[in-house]
């Protein structure tokens, strides 16, 4: 049917197709999935920091930490606190999130929901009146993460 030659040719090729084939689906198999996260950002009104720190500790983190063990929203959370007084932001916060379809909805944040139940409505208005004071630049963004492993 084929020369020897042209069959050299053709096994040749099919040897490569087949090669990339499974290169390009084992290197797909090694793409980690994204995760979407909200990242918030906050700079605090100078001197308020630690007030801030404090009450988001008493108040926030306990009905945040339920919300991730319940997995229904976020799926992981993480605070960091800048070091050095006097950058441009003193704390970011990161809720990764279950789906991006969650934010399909308007709707308050599931943690401030979390603290209108726990507070009530007037406990919850004071709150957010208190933390306010000491907030004077709050930036949130959208993303997508990529854990490496």
């Amino acid at each position: 049917m084929f020369s020897m030659p042209n069959r050299r040719i053709l096994t040749s090729c099919l040897s490569t197709l087949y090669s990339v084939l499974i290169l390009a689906g084992w290197l797909t198999a090694q793409t980690s999935p994204s995760n979407p996260v909200i990242m918030v950002q906050i700079q605090c009104n100078p001197g308020t920091a630690d007030q801030w720190r404090d009450a988001f500790e008493k108040q926030e983190v306990p009905v945040i930490r339920e919300i991730v063990r319940k997995g229904d929203t976020f799926t992981n959370f993480t605070y960091f606190e800048a070091p050095i007084p006097a950058q441009d932001v003193d704390f970011v916060l990161l809720f990764e999130l279950k789906s991006f379809g969650s934010l399909d909805v308007r709707r308050i944040p599931p943690h401030w929901e979390g603290l209108l139940q726990r507070l009530g409505p007037e406990g919850f208005a004071a709150y957010e009146k208190e933390v306010g004071s000491y907030e004077k630049v709050v930036r949130v963004s959208i993303l997508r993460s990529y854990r490496v492993q």
